[in-house]
């Protein structure tokens, strides 16, 4: 069926795009004949369909079906919000997302247990990497063999506090497969039409739920997927691209240079680029040397550069690798790194500009779910670096609207190249928003999406 939208904003001129078969088919100044179904645009822009180059789809998915803790203010509203989880949960396990130590307080067991009895209660820190158990959930899942990341206090008796153990957790716990229905329709509203799941060592059993969401038309986004090994990646044809391999560095349990350029040049040498995870200034700086260690190639990113000093830029840049930012951390975390991020770190704090004034290259994600999905929150933030309670984080770093925007409307194996257009034989990934362009970006909101494409198809109205 050919679908025509009229009076669409596009690169400035008011058109008709034609849209048949997946792609856009014409753009004119007229309306054409024939039948098709029509949709008036009144003015507004039409742009491509955004893509966020830095998800958790199933994580994400995971935190909807359980108790989220994000929006919680206080410690006191953490206890009532676990307290009242519990005690409707009978027998079965009480999963809570987004737990924010400086927020929240303090946690273990031990305090999980006033709070829950004996219910079985696992916490998710909010970054994602551990988790805190309580007493019954820890019986539930331990045996005689306790793995490396679960914590210890001085007298061998484990805290509650698990590090960087989400599969043996999972598999002990025994999770179902959570749906992608609402993550999907949630990422269609903000006008996204693909996605890079930047999930670590995916595996086979994560990656067939994927590949279930998306052939069943549950997720509609294009999918991109870094966490595939470079054996896995013909099973992954047909229904996802896979794109640079994702690799883990963690200054907690140790970093080590010369191993991880080791680990760049064995993916170098079969052709594929590597997108590291490199948060605090130690991580960022050992990636950076690792990789003008091994030689950096088209494709390299580096995932979050949360504290990204100057003096890497010019290598950075030299070697033409894309840093990953989150822009949305400066308003949902802003106000606490305020309080605690020391002083020679927080000039270094989420760069934007200055990156791209050292001819840097820079897309950006939200790392969903530690930020909002939101990529319009993520563009307002950018442009204001404006904390939640009105603070300025590092106002030199901003960037117009416009600017990152364009970090979501790159190709997802480019990340940082050219801004897909709006044109003839494009593939009809589309966005329609209720206003002309330059209206929006006065107020960047998802608010002002109307329509989004996948491929062609109207997946949000």
């Amino acid at each position: 069926m050919r679908t025509v939208i009229s009076n669409a904003e596009v690169d400035g001129r008011l058109v008709s795009v034609v849209i048949e078969d997946e792609i856009i088919l014409a753009i004119d100044d007229r309306a054409p004949s024939g039948e098709f179904s029509a949709i008036d645009a009144n003015g507004a822009a039409l742009i491509p369909g955004l893509h966020d180059h830095h998800v958790h789809l199933l994580a994400m998915a995971a935190r909807l079906e359980g108790v989220d803790l994000d929006a919680l203010e206080d410690a006191d509203a953490f206890d009532r919000a676990l307290t009242t989880a519990a005690a409707s949960a009978g027998d079965g396990w009480v999963r809570a997302s987004g737990y924010d130590e400086h927020r929240h307080g303090l946690l273990d067991c031990h305090r999980l247990d006033v709070l829950v009895g004996t219910s079985k209660v696992r916490v998710q820190h909010r970054s994602g990497l551990a988790w805190v158990l309580s007493s019954a959930g820890l019986d539930a899942v331990l045996s005689d063999d306790i793995p490396t990341g679960v914590e210890l206090d001085a007298n061998g008796r484990p805290t509650g506090r698990l590090l960087r153990l989400d599969a043996w957790l999972a598999e002990r716990v025994g999770v179902s497969a959570p749906s992608l229905q609402k993550i999907g329709a949630q990422l269609s509203s903000f006008g996204i039409t693909g996605v890079t799941d930047a999930t670590y060592n995916l595996g086979a059993g994560r990656a067939e739920l994927l590949r279930q969401a998306v052939q069943s038309g549950s997720l509609p986004q294009s999918l991109t997927l870094l966490g595939v090994n470079d054996d896995e990646r013909a099973s992954i044809e047909g229904w996802a691209t896979v794109g640079p391999v994702k690799i883990l560095v963690d200054e907690v349990v140790g970093l080590d240079v010369d191993l991880l350029a080791k680990h760049i040049e064995a993916h170098h040498s079969v052709g594929r680029a590597v997108a590291v995870h490199a948060v605090s200034r130690a991580e960022t700086v050992t990636v950076a040397t690792a990789m003008a260690l091994a030689g950096m190639m088209p494709g390299d990113r580096i995932e979050h550069g949360s504290v990204l000093p100057t003096d890497l830029d010019s290598l950075l840049a030299e070697g033409g690798v894309t840093v990953i930012v989150q822009p949305a951390l400066v308003s949902e975390r802003g106000d606490h790194y305020l309080e605690v991020v020391g002083g020679e770190d927080l000039p270094f704090l989420h760069r934007a500009a200055s990156l791209l004034e050292a001819g840097v290259r820079v897309a950006a994600g939200s790392d969903a779910p530690v930020t909002s999905a939101d990529p319009w929150l993520a563009i307002a933030a950018a442009s204001t670096r404006t904390t939640r309670t009105g603070q300025r984080l590092g106002a030199t770093e901003r960037v117009p609207a416009a600017t990152a925007l364009g970090w979501y409307l790159t190709d997802p194996l480019d990340p940082s190249g050219p801004i897909r257009r709006v044109k003839v034989g494009a593939r009809a990934d589309l966005c329609l928003l209720d206003a002309s362009l330059a209206e929006v970006l006065t107020d960047p909101s998802a608010s002002h999406v109307r329509n989004t494409w996948v491929r062609g198809r109207l997946v949000y109205s």
